[in-house]
């Protein structure tokens, strides 16, 4: 995690001043995003992030992974809606564990969101990836020697130092929060709670 990259964020330039990204394309970790949302008190509106992450240019393609509940409807509504609007909607199964403590399986999406943005990479200028996972370094890393500029959407307080290092641009969520939330939530998620 991020200790003293303040600086790193705040002299980037924010997503609305961006100049020609060109043909871009948007890969959204649903586990990092809902809980950066839930840590800054907002539910997000995801049609406004896409109008923030991609104010100039041209949206190629905007991927969304997320896990999923078969049984939960309200989530399967939420999924239909993202594919009505325009999101590839990738998913996975949440697996309940066997050992019959009702917990979950944690779902790895690494290897869909490598593929298809090194798919994406042949086609576009800009990739945008929405995680701050330390998984994605040797990836972008990768990008670095193409002509494919990256640029990471993450909260600074939940970001892989690692990870920053290698991106073209990195962009705190917490610096437009305001401008894609749906509705504030009263519920804050704390990085540290006591359980």
């Amino acid at each position: 995690m991020l200790n003293n990259n303040t600086t790193v964020f705040r002299n980037l330039p924010a997503a609305l001043s961006r100049q020609g990204s060109g043909k871009v394309s948007v890969f959204i970790d649903a586990a990092h995003i809902f809980y950066a949302a839930s840590t800054l008190g907002i539910e997000i509106d995801y049609s406004k992030l896409v109008a923030q992450l991609v104010p100039q240019g041209q949206l190629l393609r905007a991927y969304f992974y997320s896990g999923v509940d078969p049984n939960n409807a309200k989530q399967q509504g939420f999924l239909l809606w993202m594919k009505r609007n325009g999101y590839r909607v990738i998913t996975k199964e949440i697996i309940t564990k066997e050992n019959g403590d009702g917990g979950h399986r944690p779902i790895d999406f690494c290897v869909e969101i490598t593929t298809d943005i090194l798919a994406q990479a042949a086609v576009c200028e800009t990739v945008i990836l929405v995680t701050g996972d330390g998984r994605f370094t040797h990836l972008l890393r990768h990008l670095a020697y193409s002509n494919t500029r990256t640029e990471l959407v993450s909260l600074q307080s939940i970001t892989s130092e690692k990870l920053l290092s290698e991106a073209d641009c990195a962009i705190d969520i917490e610096g437009f929060k305001d401008a894609i939330a749906k509705r504030h939530i009263t519920y804050k998620r704390s990085r540290f709670s006591a359980a």
